[in-house]
Parts: structure tokens; sequence; C-alpha cells
């Protein structure tokens, strides 16, 4: 489908006549089932992400899905799995399938006692232009997560939380690896929605290739932060904190620096709302030669609706990528900037069903020249949820 017969589609879908019955879900008992789809029609001109011989593509996309949730007293359970096919109209050999299956179980032990239990699974792929390897870069992840909460008083919590994660990359072995992480997060109520918290956390990184293995380290990660949820329109999270990342091998050089995370969700009146996310995090390899790679920023987006079902979007993010070492024949160290900018617009036709245009550009400036690429990207997409 091209991307003009796409927006074709769009035209005539908004005007569907409306079904006689709002949009509901199904039952089995106390048992909410929830099937979705998503297919997106999408344009991109720059699909490998290179500075030249650039190869533009159209792509198909396609995304079913189930969702349970189980509510039982005051307890949840929900499982969601979906499979993500994607079918490219001239380069097919980059067609791929990915699988993501997910599962959280929240038990409420009493009005002081909370435990938390999730796993998410994940068969999923890296495209040719950010990967490693120049190709596919196929891998499996599982994160495996636990954390049990008390109330010590009226006005403070205590929670303790426990995560596994390992990643199998097909290709590129030398990421092979198991983290796992212990977590201790202390809340003291400021306000009645709003608390100050103080967080701990450990993580031990194992790489599996015996390749990899002088860069097996230890993370331990401190930070302050508040969060609150004041009101339906304004809900945030802020954490500031300080790292320190230490290799078991003595010949690799230790790394500190500052952390943040922020998350924010604001309805500036009754028909606009702004979202703003941001991170600087230290990341574990993804190029044979460095030791880690330090990444820093923010993503925005501006909703606005012009009338109930319409709403329109603009958005755009900013991002560094620092590496630890430089890669020879390189004699520096690799450094790219990332800047994104986009505009969309949502019409939801009924409850159960959203179309969705969508324009991003692309551009990274990276000070290893081979490395720049500028991009667009057309989409058009078509969500059903019951």
């Amino acid at each position: 489908m091209t991307l003009k017969r796409s927006l074709l589609v769009f035209l005539l879908v908004m005007f569907i006549p409306a079904p006689a019955r709002g949009a509901g879900n199904l039952h089995l008992g106390p048992l909410e089932i929830h099937p979705y789809v998503s297919i997106r029609e999408s344009y991109n001109d720059n699909i490998y992400a290179t500075a030249n011989e650039r190869k533009a593509d159209s792509i198909t996309t396609t995304i079913p899905g189930l969702r349970l949730d189980l509510l039982f007293r005051t307890h949840e359970l929900v499982l969601d799995y979906n499979a993500v096919s994607t079918n490219h109209a001239t380069y097919t050999a980059d067609d791929t399938t990915d699988q993501n299956a997910r599962g959280f179980l929240d038990l409420k032990l009493g009005s002081e006692f909370g435990l938390s239990l999730s796993d998410f699974y994940t068969e999923n792929h890296e495209p040719r232009g950010s990967s490693s390897t120049g190709f596919i870069e196929k891998y499996i992840n599982n994160a495996a997560a636990a954390s049990a909460s008390y109330q010590l008083a009226d006005i403070s919590k205590v929670e303790i939380g426990y995560t596994r994660n390992t990643w199998d990359f097909k290709t590129s072995k030398f990421r092979d690896r198991e983290e796992n992480m212990t977590s201790v997060y202390l809340y003291y109520q400021l306000l009645p929605k709003t608390s100050a918290f103080i967080a701990y956390d450990h993580k031990i990184v194992d790489f599996n290739n015996i390749s990899s293995q002088d860069l097996n380290n230890d993370v331990d990660n401190e930070s302050l932060g508040i969060t609150w949820a004041i009101t339906e329109k304004s809900k945030g999270t802020i954490k500031v904190g300080y790292l320190q990342k230490n290799f078991t091998k003595s010949s690799k050089t230790d790394y500190t620096t500052w952390t943040t995370s922020v998350d924010l969700n604001h309805e500036l009146s009754e028909y606009t709302s702004l979202t703003l996310i941001g991170q600087r995090a230290v990341n574990e390899t993804n190029f044979q030669g460095i030791n880690y790679l330090v990444s820093t920023g923010a993503y925005a987006e501006l909703r606005h609706k012009f009338i109930q079902k319409l709403t329109a979007v603009v958005k755009g993010s900013l991002g560094t990528d620092d590496f630890s070492d430089a890669v020879p024949p390189e004699t520096k160290k690799r450094q790219d900037l990332t800047t994104m900018g986009g505009v969309g617009l949502k019409y939801l036709i009924q409850d159960w069903l959203e179309a969705v245009i969508d324009y991003s550009h692309t551009n990274r400036n990276s000070n290893l020249d081979a490395n720049d690429y500028w991009g667009n990207s057309y989409m058009f997409t078509i969500n059903v949820a019951l």
C-alpha cells in the first residue's frame, strides 16, 4: 500500500458511521479480554540511517495482540502478548517478525504490605542503522522483577526490589550478559499527593562470552527524587543521582558520573497537555572495543484537542551519545548528537478505533562524519483496541 493510498484510506475511515452500540470488552467472569491490532503504513527516505547511499522504502507493520486483565479483590493480574511483523516493499531481506510477552502481578497484602512480580520477554531486533554490525541484529531479552513495599507509617514507605535481566544476541555474542540488580527506596510523604524519596541501586553485570569477561563490572547508584500525583492533570517524578561503575579487571578504568530521570505529564488547559521525559544513563557496550556508552536525552510532546475526537501533536527530542573509547582506525572517541522533530494528527473514530498521521525528521551529527545521517519518516496508523 503506497502512502497516497494510505492517506485516502484515512479520509474514508474518518467518516465511517458510528455503530449502534458503544465499544466494550469481552468478559469471562472477572477476566477482561482485550484483543487489539495496529496496522501502520510508513515511508522512510533513509532506512539504513547512512550518511551516503541513502535508500528509501515503504514499510507495512502489523501488530496483533491480546491483553488479559484479572481483578480479584484488591489484587491485579495482567498478561499481554503481541507480535510485530514488518514487511518492506523493496528491501524484503530486511523483513522481520518480533514477539513480546509481559506478565504483571500486583498483590495488596493488607493495608501495609504490597508485592509486585513481573516478567517481560522479547524476541526483537536492532535495525541496520543502529546495530553494531551494520546488519539486522536479532536478540532475546528477558527481564524478571520483584518488589515488596511496606507502609512504615502514614507518611513513609520502604520498597525493596530485585531485577534479573538477560541478553542473548544472535550475531554480536560479545554483548551476551546477565544483569542482577537490587534496589531500595525510602519514601517520605511531604504533602497528601507528594513524596520525596532516597534510592540506592546495586547492579552486577556478568558477560557470558569469554572475550568480553574483562567488561564485567559492578554499578552503584545513589539518588534523591520527588514524585507527585496532585491531580489527574499533574503527575511526575524527578530523580537525580550519582553513579559509580567499577570494573572487575584492574586494567579497565572505572567511571563515575551523575544520572537523572524526568517523567512529567501536565494538562496546561482543558484542551492542551504536555509530556516531558528525560534521562541520563550509562549503558553497557554495543560496539566491540568500547567499555560503555553514556546517553543523555530528552523528549517533549505537546498535544492540543481541536475537537473532542481530533488531537494535534507536536514532538521533539534531543540526545547525545558519548562512547567511552576510540575504536581503531579512529583516533578519537565517538560523540553523536541526535535531534528529532515532528507533527501528527490523531482522530478517535470510536472509543475502540483510532487513526493517526505522523511525520518526523531525524538528524544525527557525529564528530566522526561517517556516522552522520538525516532522514524523514511519514506514517499512517490504524489502532483497534477492544
